[in-house]
């Protein structure tokens, strides 16, 4: 160590080498807790990215097996931000293509398992790009529509994933999901279900057959007709609403000068405790007779509504002697209809 004398003041100097080791040493240390902080701020926005994924998911209905498959098409598709799939068909088709192939390698998966699978995949993918609140139940095949998605099986337990391209008058043309070779010649000698779903609507499934493959493509023998299923479910919100329930006049069929009549001699109060865009759960203390129609009456947002509704369900508390129906909402003015569906979004 030097000693060297500044202004009378002598003073001890460090070896170069020292002080750059000195300075490297906190440079270093600097360093690390930078890259500490960077690693905490790298971590804190992938997990907000996710959550935001999750909750866009949830958003449009998705299961948590659903989403979990969703993410096995994002991870595959190695997208920067997975929101994007959302919004992007052509990226969920691509990634839908590696995912297959990746179950084709896994062998944690069984023929059995694909069904389900593939179900969940149909459910995803009209839930994403098919985001409607309710339509209206298919009378029969020629209501179908192109780009709807389906998966079909076998017996034998072979699947297949596929989506409408062309209806004709006696086939349904499909855009195959996995390579051509991929599915073998001899299932055309096979009976095939078709699972299929709709969102705000129901699953559907036929019985079916394979009649051509055409190198990315399949047709399907249409069918006569097809099995409506589950129907979707739609989320009540708890409620305490007062209401007021009327049977409906049947002289009114013959009316034209109002919408809905009612027989004003005939009135019961109950209390709304579950609602939704399409029903609700009224609890009552008299019994109302199926296959009646009754008008509701209730204010929601200061706006006075009255709907046309049916029962479609009912349980009853013996000892309290309290009855709760489940009520159809049949028929109702637009703006009932969007007071309801702004009330209830708000509280989902």
């Amino acid at each position: 160590m030097e000693i060297i004398t500044v202004f009378g003041v002598r003073w001890r100097v460090a070896p170069l080498w020292e002080v750059l080791v000195t300075l490297f040493v906190i440079l270093v240390i600097i360093g690390f807790f930078a890259l500490l902080r960077y690693n905490q701020y790298l971590k804190l926005k992938k997990s907000s990215i996710e959550q935001l994924f999750i909750y866009k998911a949830r958003q449009r209905g998705l299961t948590g097996y659903q989403i979990r498959i969703l993410q096995h098409i994002v991870a595959l598709s190695k997208l920067s931000s997975p929101e994007v799939i959302f919004n992007n068909i052509t990226i969920f088709e691509t990634g839908l293509l590696k995912f297959l192939q990746y179950i084709k390698k896994s062998r944690d998966i069984f023929n059995e398992d694909l069904k389900d699978i593939f179900k969940d995949i149909v459910i995803t993918y009209e839930r994403i790009y098919n985001p409607v609140e309710y339509q209206e139940p298919l009378n029969s095949p020629d209501e179908l529509t192109a780009d709807t998605m389906l998966c079909g099986y076998s017996a034998t337990g072979r699947a297949f994933i596929a989506k409408i391209t062309q209806i004709t008058e006696d086939a349904i043309h499909c855009k195959y999901f996995r390579k051509p070779e991929d599915i073998p010649a001899d299932i055309i000698a096979e009976q095939v279900t078709i699972f299929f779903f709709r969102n705000g609507d129901a699953e559907y499934s036929f019985d079916s057959k394979i009649i051509a493959i055409q190198e990315n493509a399949i047709v399907l023998q249409k069918p006569q007709a097809f099995k409506r299923g589950k129907e979707v479910h739609h989320p009540y919100i708890q409620t305490l609403i007062p209401c007021t329930i009327q049977l409906k006049n049947d002289e009114s069929k013959n009316s034209e000068e109002v919408i809905i009549q009612h027989d004003e001699t005939v009135s019961i109060n109950g209390t709304i405790e579950r609602l939704n865009e399409y029903e609700a759960v009224i609890r009552v203390e008299e019994r109302l007779e199926y296959q009646k129609e009754y008008i509701l009456f209730f204010t929601l947002e200061n706006f006075k509504i009255e709907i046309l509704s049916t029962i479609i369900a009912s349980r009853t508390i013996t000892k309290e002697k309290i009855i709760y129906y489940t009520f159809k909402l049949v028929q109702m003015s637009e703006a009932a209809k969007n007071v309801i569906s702004k009330y209830v979004k708000e509280r989902l």
